[in-house]
């Protein structure tokens, strides 16, 4: 018997003068990114590889 647990996490990010922090749905920080285009970039290819994952 093989079991699948299904981990669905939210990302969000939030522009600061001098940088664009990415959280996770907690609340923590996941990574700091120097653009608004990397940050949503990453949290792309964060939501890609849980998919990938799901298969």
């Amino acid at each position: 018997m093989q079991l699948s647990v299904r981990t669905v996490r939210k990302y969000s990010y939030i522009v600061y003068p001098s940088e664009v922090v990415v959280y996770d749905d907690c609340g923590n920080a996941v990574v700091k990114c120097p653009t608004e285009q990397e940050a949503k970039e990453y949290i792309r290819n964060l939501e890609s590889e849980a998919k990938d994952d799901d298969i």
